[in-house]
């Protein structure tokens, strides 16, 4: 809003045409973009102007020095030319927008009460408004400046299209940022969301290779155990076998000298009987 205002005031300047009367009444918005109303005062840089400031606009919003030279007139009673009001009058009102904009409220209001030559005198001895808390440090400057006591110090419309133009700039540039930090911000938790799944995912997968593999080993073990029990059974299975050949053998041999033992006997008896 500070940078349209801006931009149609150096509409004006640049066709040579002071408007004279700017103040909060006279800013009409539409649809976000910003109107400047009631040329009725304006007029082309450089004329001649006599017309009193009690005569237009509110008092905080026009140029101290209008209030200067008429004062002055007052305590000297010459009849001198009054303050032409010019460019650097605008950009004075600007100052004055600008800080109204920030605080949302039209400046030195009092419920109630209507402005008047005592606050004219009280800004022509430098009074103005108080910052708003947070207002940017380089916004400050800016409408500071414009509002300057001394025509001469304040700076030309153009200037302040510029430092609003950077002030814009730099304020999208840390938006664009912020919105590039949240979104890294939101992939990392997205990631961080899933790391969870895909941790517990692996360790069932691990679970489950480790489990196939220990009843593999398992049945390896098993196996191996059967296989030895087996072969055991087996040795054990021909000792016994071997030692019933064995048995038999000597079995046999047992018998067959038991009848020849028998055998001898018996022709020794026989031989004893005479026979």
């Amino acid at each position: 809003m500070a940078y349209q205002l801006s931009c149609a005031l150096s509409c004006l300047h640049n066709e040579g045409i002071v408007h004279c009367d700017l103040h909060s009444g006279n800013i009409l918005v539409r649809n976000n973009t910003i109107k400047l109303a009631d040329f009725g005062l304006s007029k082309r840089i450089g004329a001649s102007s006599n017309v009193q400031s009690k005569l237009f606009g509110v008092v905080p919003y026009i140029d101290p020095k209008s209030f200067s030279k008429r004062r002055n007139n007052n305590n000297n009673n010459e009849s001198t030319q009054a303050y032409s009001l010019n460019e650097k009058s605008d950009i004075y009102s600007v100052g004055v927008l600008l800080w109204e904009i920030s605080s949302g409220q039209p400046p030195f209001y009092v419920e109630g009460e209507h402005y008047d030559i005592g606050l004219a005198v009280d800004i022509l001895q430098g009074l103005r408004e108080t910052v708003v808390p947070d207002t940017p440090e380089e916004y400050i400057k800016i409408y500071t400046k414009c509002w300057d006591g001394e025509p001469d110090n304040r700076p030309t419309i153009y200037q302040v299209v510029d430092w609003l133009n950077a002030k814009i700039a730099k304020i999208d540039i840390i938006i664009e940022n912020r919105q590039i930090s949240n979104e890294q911000e939101a992939n990392l938790s997205t990631n961080n969301s899933e790391l969870p799944g895909d941790l517990s995912q692996l360790i069932q997968n691990f679970d489950k290779m480790n489990t196939k593999e220990i009843d593999s080993h398992q049945i390896t073990n098993e196996l191996e155990l059967n296989e030895t029990s087996l072969s055991t059974n087996n040795s054990e299975l021909q000792g016994d076998q071997n030692f019933d050949k064995m048995n038999t053998k000597e079995i046999d041999s047992i018998s067959i000298s038991s009848k020849q033992e028998n055998h001898s006997i018996e022709k020794d008896f026989n031989e004893l009987n005479g026979n």
